[in-house]
């Protein structure tokens, strides 16, 4: 058997030969399969005297082999049986069985088919689909992942100097359903994604990193979840809290629509004023800097006058007062947050929290609670959870692609293989290639 036949059928033990022997075709299609015959006999040592085994028989085993024109293939290997009988040089009789290259002991599929699984795991498929596509069960696939747990592990010896930390929903295998993921801040690379965000947990998973480690963080990037600040202090102790800035705008938009919304329902859903107010939603959240004060359009809500975004704006205010009140909270914090203005956020929270809207009294008493952690973000402007909240979105696509997870470590290996700006990701790749040239070499 010539390099070329073995390159295609993707056998790499040079003692492998065709059969000729056989009642069919060496390569017999079966239709849905293919079937190589194959023949496995070469000389061997005793591993304990060393001397030549006797031939014992023969014994036909089938392997999953690599596919051939897009069908499953089956190697049927004729393996050569060894017996080396008692002697005074082996106290016993010893038995062996050829060994083939590219297959595990008690392993009926071959590595190679096993890499291309590894590989997959890479593209966005479910587990269900990539056995599909190399003809094996799911639990092959599964058993592929549970191999690669001294892969992913992270480094306990090591953080870097500004990291981030998110919840998202994971799964019902998280306490409260609940898990984090850790990223670099610097150059928004993933570290870990941690089965629970709660403190309990989060303790005692970072407390397996050094003492050392843990003395490097000089930033957390959060939102503003309150159980974490004594959390953190306790475990980084020279490290800054920042509030992200997503996350303390974000509070005053949902109180904003929340109050959006009670005007609609005071005013009547026959009425002109919830219309106007439902249609225009979307131009009510969005920041003064983007809207438009030239664009004179027909207005349906208001009898089909030309009015800009600006004055849509004015009118929608005149609804109700509280409404407007809620508008100009809302866009003074965008306006202290974009320009990183400490002056302007002391003036917005120094506003008597029982003067503003019901919903946004829990806002202002919020960002009291952490206005050093928001001034603290107005220096590392450009520390934000923004990458944090991308990778959220590549975990819900993980999610919805999989019909979700029962099992915590085949979700993180699927996520942070995923994820090509993974440290985790990166060093397997590199292993990975690192291999494949090996072979290739030998």
């Amino acid at each position: 058997m010539d390099n070329s036949i073995r390159t295609a059928l993707g056998i790499k033990d040079t003692h492998l030969e065709l059969d000729t022997n056989t009642k069919e075709d060496s390569i017999a299609d079966h239709g849905d399969y293919i079937v190589v015959h194959l023949v496995q006999s070469y000389p061997m040592h005793c591993p304990h005297c060393g001397r030549l085994m006797y031939k014992n028989g023969i014994k036909i085993v089938n392997y999953h082999g690599a596919g051939l024109h897009y069908k499953p293939t089956v190697w049927s290997i004729k393996k050569q049986k060894y017996i080396c009988p008692a002697s005074p040089q082996c106290p016993q009789t010893v038995t062996k069985l050829a060994p083939v290259e590219d297959v595990q002991y008690r392993h009926h599929i071959a590595t190679s088919i096993k890499q291309r699984i590894m590989m997959q795991l890479v593209k966005n498929e479910s587990q269900t689909d990539i056995a599909d596509d190399f003809s094996v069960s799911g639990w092959t696939v599964r058993r592929v992942i549970n191999h690669l747990d001294h892969v992913f592990k992270p480094n306990y010896h090591w953080l870097p100097r500004h990291i981030a930390f998110d919840d998202f929903h994971s799964g019902r295998f998280a306490p409260s359903g609940m898990s984090m993921i850790l990223v670099n801040i610097e150059n928004h690379r993933t570290l870990d994604i941690i089965l629970s965000r709660r403190s309990s947990f989060l303790r005692n998973y970072f407390l397996r990193y050094s003492h050392r480690a843990r003395l490097a963080v000089q930033t957390v990037t959060v939102d503003l979840y309150t159980p974490y600040r004594r959390l953190i202090q306790e475990l980084f102790p020279h490290a800054l809290i920042i509030a992200d800035h997503f996350h303390v705008v974000a509070q005053a938009y949902r109180a904003l629509n929340q109050t959006r919304i009670k005007v609609m329902n005071r005013a009547g859903k026959s009425s002109r004023q919830w219309r106007a107010l439902k249609h225009f939603w979307k131009l009510l959240l969005t920041p003064s800097a983007l809207l438009k004060y030239d664009n004179f359009w027909r207005r349906r809500n208001f009898g089909y006058a030309q009015l800009t975004d600006i004055e849509v704006i004015h009118r929608l205010l005149a609804f109700d007062d509280e409404l407007k009140q809620a508008y100009q909270y809302y866009q003074g914090l965008i306006l202290a947050v974009n320009h990183r203005s400490k002056s302007a956020l002391n003036q917005l929270l120094a506003i008597k929290w029982t003067a503003l809207p019901q919903a946004f009294q829990k806002v202002q008493r919020t960002l009291r609670t952490h206005r050093q952690e928001i001034i603290a973000s107005f220096k590392y402007d450009h520390y934000t959870n923004g990458p944090v909240e991308g990778t959220n979105n590549k975990i819900k696509v993980i999610k919805r692609t999989a019909y979700g997870f029962r099992n915590f470590f085949h979700f993180r290996v699927r996520i942070l293989i995923s994820l090509p700006n993974s440290y985790i990701a990166i060093n397997w790749h590199n292993k990975t290639a690192h291999v494949q040239g090996q072979a290739r070499a030998a």
